[in-house]
């Protein structure tokens, strides 16, 4: 799409260098006299009284070579200033251009200029090969660039002879070949080149700079993400923003003529689809969604055109045809998207609004800027001035890089105001997480008490985010104790004021005597008089200096004793239903025998392949040191809060 007005561009600017140079005259056998020797500083256009050939002849480089036959042309009109119109000359190959020019014969030294496709011609002056310019291949052809060359002969005939050679990715482009050709004294011609060169280097300079920017933007999204890594959609503008800016880099650069084509062909228009996609992610994650099947599609069938842009360059498929291809597969993003952002923002995302106009802003200006080209191509001439640069001051700045200026301005407001409300979002969830941790330090005591003839062991590996893991060692007044270990259901504040709330509760009713099916009871009406929601699993056990245990569960995980499983009844968790009669289940722990508590944090351990810790592995260690459980359970792949707690009756 791009490249469709670059021939354009180039005739604009060869007929302004036209209206600025007076040739010399022709005589009768089409010669260019110039007669030129008293003036210190001056210079003559050579547009005009070239002969022209195809093919390739090592002897057309000869002076005494007879061209009396060959085509008259002007070297500056070889490439298309108007639409529909290609001449013979654009079509790829080799082609040969004959000069013939009688001097004074007192002139100056001399140099020429010439202003041609960098990489496509060489120069031979009266039939000797001058140093400088030379024959590129596909890869290395450069746009039109300004080179001047000394001219090293005696007496007063010169012949000029170009051999030329246009590659397939030049000619395909209708890109013209030479835009002019002066003569003159070494001072004049290098103050006409300084002059040529700084008209085509200025003329790049907004949008090399415009495209820096958006690259430094986006090495910036990479550093924004890196601080919010749950936000993707960081990471997406960061990746839009660096490939636009290096895709529109490449392609200002190779037009300036610092770049060979090839950056355009195999770097900066491939680019255009990879962009696509990346805003087709950007805006999905920035708007909270899931990229559909359809859109997943449609992302595969931007790769399509790749390989036709390979064709392009090699002239094998039509840059017309390709052009059109290229506008009609990125019309879905360019259209289709800010409607979605639409649809979203009426259905309630606010910051998807926000959205709406930044994505416009490129495809906008960069669909005026091809329908100003489109109209001068095909003649319309009402909307020509679409595809002027837009001036501001001395500076003129393309459509398509203002629309990316404005783009990066609009996004970087929305995105600040985004970061802004994340920010404040973290800072409140980090404050309740510290105020979690803390409330969870008091959900597990610091030091197990002594019980007699008992050896208490336990071992606690908190998640990452808080959880609601709790146990809690009570001492009875008839030398039993309560030995509790409870899980909240959720995770972070909420479920660690829970633990905290039914910790309060629990060593009130621990006061009273209670067994545990009936601490269970009591505890679960509580729960349920001051919670509304969530759920509390529950194993309390009553343990006797005689080894008897009793066992009351509330939906937690059977203890282990002789490495099996203890047949314990379960009931509800604490917390769903008001009234809930739980059961007891008593049996003797001998002499030398253990019993084991944990949470569902060892059991539901995965690995990387999604395989669980599971009760096999559970009970196969169930009767080793609590420490060594819970360390196993977190190198098989910590997923929860790990709590372990280890009775062992002395011998």
């Amino acid at each position: 799409m791009r490249a469709l007005f670059v021939g354009l561009l180039f005739a604009s600017a060869s007929s302004m260098l036209l209206a600025q140079t007076v040739g010399a005259p022709l005589d009768s056998t089409g010669t260019r006299v110039i007669d030129r020797v008293h003036a210190d500083d001056w210079s003559s256009d050579l547009e005009s009284g070239w002969k022209t050939h195809d093919g390739d002849d090592a002897g057309w480089a000869k002076p005494e070579f007879d061209d009396s036959g060959w085509q008259t042309v002007r070297i500056d009109d070889q490439g298309p200033s108007r639409a529909g119109w290609q001449p013979l000359a654009m079509r790829s190959g080799w082609r040969w251009y004959r000069l013939h020019i009688q001097l004074h014969e007192n002139h100056p030294d001399l140099s020429l200029l010439i202003e041609g496709g960098d990489g496509t011609y060489t120069l031979y002056v009266n039939g000797v090969q001058a140093p400088g310019p030379q024959l590129l291949s596909n890869f290395g052809v450069k746009r039109p660039t300004e080179r001047v060359m000394p001219l090293q002969f005696s007496g007063t005939d010169l012949v000029i002879a170009l051999r030329t050679h246009t590659p397939p990715s030049y000619a395909t482009w209708h890109l013209p070949q030479f835009l002019s050709a002066s003569i003159g004294t070494p001072d004049a011609i290098e103050n006409e080149r300084k002059a040529l060169e700084s008209d085509r280097v200025d003329a790049a300079m907004p949008s090399i700079s415009i495209n820096l920017l958006l690259i430094l933007a986006g090495i910036a999204s990479f550093a924004l993400h890196r601080s919010q890594k749950q936000h993707r959609e960081y990471l997406w503008l960061a990746l839009y923003l660096f490939l636009q800016g290096t895709s529109y880099l490449l392609f200002g650069c190779q037009q300036a003529g610092v770049f060979p084509l090839s950056a355009n062909f195999l770097g900066s228009d491939p680019l255009l689809y990879a962009i696509a996609i990346v805003q087709i992610e950007f805006t999905f994650s920035f708007g909270g969604r899931r990229v559909g099947p359809l859109w997943r599609t449609y992302e595969a069938l931007l790769l399509v055109p790749l390989p036709i842009i390979w064709l392009s360059w090699l002239g094998q498929f039509s840059s017309d045809a390709y052009i059109v291809m290229e506008a009609l597969i990125l019309l879905p993003v360019a259209i289709l998207l800010p409607v979605l952002l639409l649809l979203w923002y009426r259905r309630g995302n606010r910051e998807a609004g926000w959205l709406i106009l930044p994505s416009l802003l490129p495809a906008a200006t960069v669909s005026l800027y091809d329908l100003g080209t489109l109209s001068i191509f095909f003649g319309w001439q009402r909307l020509d001035f679409l595809d002027n640069a837009v001036q501001f001051g001395p500076i003129a700045v393309q459509p398509a890089d203002l629309g990316d200026l404005l783009f990066l301005l609009a996004i970087a407001v929305v995105m600040f105001l985004r970061f802004t409300r994340v920010s404040r979002e973290q800072a409140r969830s980090a404050a309740e997480l510290d105020a979690a941790r803390e409330i969870q330090q008091r959900l597990v005591p610091a030091s197990l008490p002594e019980l007699a003839g008992y050896r208490l062991e336990a071992a606690y590996l908190p998640a990452q985010e808080v959880g609601g893991d709790f146990y809690q060692v009570l001492a009875q007044r008839d030398g039993s104790a309560l030995i509790v270990l409870g899980d909240v259901s959720g995770k972070g504040l909420k479920a660690a004021m829970t633990g905290a709330l039914a910790i309060g509760a629990l060593r009130t009713l621990a006061a009273q005597e209670l067994g545990p099916a009936a601490l269970l009871s009591r505890l679960n009406r509580q729960i349920r008089d001051t919670q509304d929601s969530g759920f509390i699993t529950c194993l309390c056990t009553r343990i006797t200096r005689d080894g008897t245990v009793t066992v009351a569960n509330a939906g937690h995980l059977a203890p282990y004793t002789r490495g099996e499983e203890v047949d314990v009844e379960s009931s509800l968790p604490l917390g769903l239903a008001q009234d809930v009669d739980y059961t007891e289940t008593e049996f003797l722990l001998a002499p030398g025998d253990g019993l084991t508590l944990l949470s569902d944090g060892v059991v539901e351990a995965m690995n990387e392949a999604r395989e669980m810790f599971g009760f096999e592995r559970t009970r196969a260690m169930s009767g080793e040191p609590a420490h060594e459980i819970a360390e196993a359970a977190r190198k098989f792949g910590q997923e929860d809060d790990i709590t372990v707690l280890t009775i062992s009756r002395a011998i």
